[in-house]
């Protein structure tokens, strides 16, 4: 997918297996700054020339990497050139037909890959990149209603911040044309639902935000920026000269220039749709573009995102299927029987954590067996699960660490996993332990347990299909983690016959 937007030229390299799995695999990313110097209407000769170099490398790779199919579109600043057919040919004649795109179409495949990589099913999006900002309403996962504006964040760097300098007279300038062209998007108000953003400002903003609270993951995607920290970071930008602002932690040195115009961008649509906070998303035009390919039909969306990113992931990491399956169906038997006992209610939300951790608790032996669950968590933590929310994201990736060996810590983890996180990672890891050493023998020989309680002792009844004397022996191992985790004490009995 090859990406012409305004401020930057991306390519990116999706593969997809027979078996369903995808991944990103390569990017090459290159500032081209189309609608810097514009005369009049027209894309000037040099943004041309810049334009024409960077394609000129994107089909050399293509080629040199035998890539199957590429699709090349572009977005506000070759839509609305006066010129653009010019361009459109000038690209075409170094190897890359492009398609353009309407600023509906735009809005369409950012929602793609927003709605196919988290939970919205109601909300807004937000699409800010150099040339246009789209917003775009969801209702009930379907894509309503859009609304396009050259408000990007190069457009609004040259058009109010060129200064190296911004005035707070600029800054309320460039505010009051956003709040202006909002005016025709009267419908665009958060009345349920949540805010999703996306694009390259959107991205720096949430990645700066991160280092200045030094959060401890990296992963952008699913990360919420509050309005607070957002004034916090356009009034550090502001205070600094253009020619400093990179030095800003989380602030690239191409971007420097153009992510205060972008900012307050953000902070006025936040203001404008009544929204405390964004969700950030990683996955827009160029992932909506490739969900179209992959999933096909006239509305391609994933049925479960959150699902499906599990188990893309543990294809991709080569799981061994009926084992994992297996060891995840245990481990939700054995909590909802001790929820049935009274020792661990639940919920569904704690059922799909548990879920996701038992089949990508073994992945990691696509490293190396030992140390395994190490890996594993690292694979997990940094790979990422769309759709799943940061606290989530970690307590999958601390229970797939949790499945053997010591019990580790949560830091640097504790504040996001939030209040009485750690006591339920403690019980959601010693259901996940206990159901892996039931599937020793990787078998699938115990096909379901039974508790009773009964003066501080609760009593498993283990049902298998063979002798399961090997189950029982091994899940005894973890009777001391079981009486931290639940303050009873842990026996197991093969069920009678």
């Amino acid at each position: 997918m090859v990406d012409l937007g305004s401020n930057t030229f991306r390519l990116v390299v999706f593969r997809h297996q027979p078996d369903g799995a995808f991944q990103q695999v390569d990017e090459i990313r290159e500032v081209v700054r189309l609608s810097g110097d514009q005369q009049g209407g027209r894309l000037a000769p040099d943004a041309v020339a810049r334009a024409r170099r960077t394609v000129r490398l994107y089909a050399a790779f293509c080629r040199a990497a035998a890539i199957d199919e590429v699709l090349a579109v572009a977005t506000s600043a070759i839509r609305e050139a006066d010129n653009r057919d010019e361009v459109v040919a000038a690209i075409a004649e170094e190897g890359l037909p492009v398609r353009i795109l309407s600023a509906e179409e735009e809005a369409r495949y950012a929602y793609l890959g927003v709605v196919n990589s988290t939970t919205l099913r109601n909300g807004l999006i937000l699409d800010v990149g150099g040339g246009s900002a789209q917003v775009a309403r969801v209702v009930d996962r379907e894509l309503r209603q859009t609304w396009s504006a050259p408000l990007g964040a190069v457009r609004m760097t040259e058009a109010f911040l060129s200064e190296d300098v911004s005035s707070r007279g600029q800054v309320k300038a460039l505010r009051r044309h956003v709040e202006d062209a909002l005016a025709t998007a009267s419908w665009a108000h958060l009345d349920e639902g949540r805010l999703v953003g996306v694009g390259g400002s959107v991205r720096t903003l949430a990645a700066m935000a991160q280092k200045a609270s030094a959060y401890p993951l990296g992963e952008v995607h699913g990360f919420m920026l509050h309005r607070d920290a957002l004034s916090d970071l356009i009034d550090r930008m502001a205070a600094l000269p253009q020619r400093q602002r990179g030095r800003l932690p989380g602030l690239k040195a191409d971007r420097a220039d153009i992510t205060l115009a972008g900012g307050l961008v953000v902070a006025t649509v936040l203001d404008h749709v009544g929204a405390d906070q964004l969700e950030v998303g990683a996955h827009g035009l160029r992932e909506g573009l490739f969900f179209e390919h992959l999933l096909g039909g006239p509305t391609p969306l994933l049925p479960d995102v959150r699902r499906a990113s599990v188990l893309n992931a543990a294809r991709i990491f080569r799981y061994e299927e009926a084992h994992a399956t297996h060891v995840a169906h245990l481990a939700l038997r054995l909590l909802d029987e001790l929820g049935r006992v009274g020792l661990d209610p639940g919920d569904e939300r704690d059922r799909e954590l548990l879920w996701a951790a038992g089949i990508l608790h073994d992945v990691g032996v696509l490293v190396d067996y030992n140390d395994h669950h190490k890996h594993s968590f690292y694979l997990v933590l940094n790979a990422g699960l769309p759709g799943f929310r940061h606290r989530e994201l970690v307590m999958v990736a601390l229970l797939v660490r949790s499945h053997r060996k010591a019990q580790p810590s949560v830091e640097p983890f504790g504040d996001i996993l939030g209040r009485g996180g750690e006591a339920r990672l403690a019980r959601l890891a010693t259901c996940l332990r206990i159901a892996e050493q039931l599937e020793r023998g990787r078998a699938q020989i115990v096909t379901d347990v039974r508790c009773t309680e009964r003066a501080g002792v609760v009593t498993v009844e283990v049902v298998a299909r063979d002798d399961p004397s090997l189950a029982v022996w091994a899940a005894e191992r973890e009777a001391p983690t079981f009486e931290r985790a639940f303050g009873r004490r842990l026996e197991l009995v093969p069920a009678k016959a």
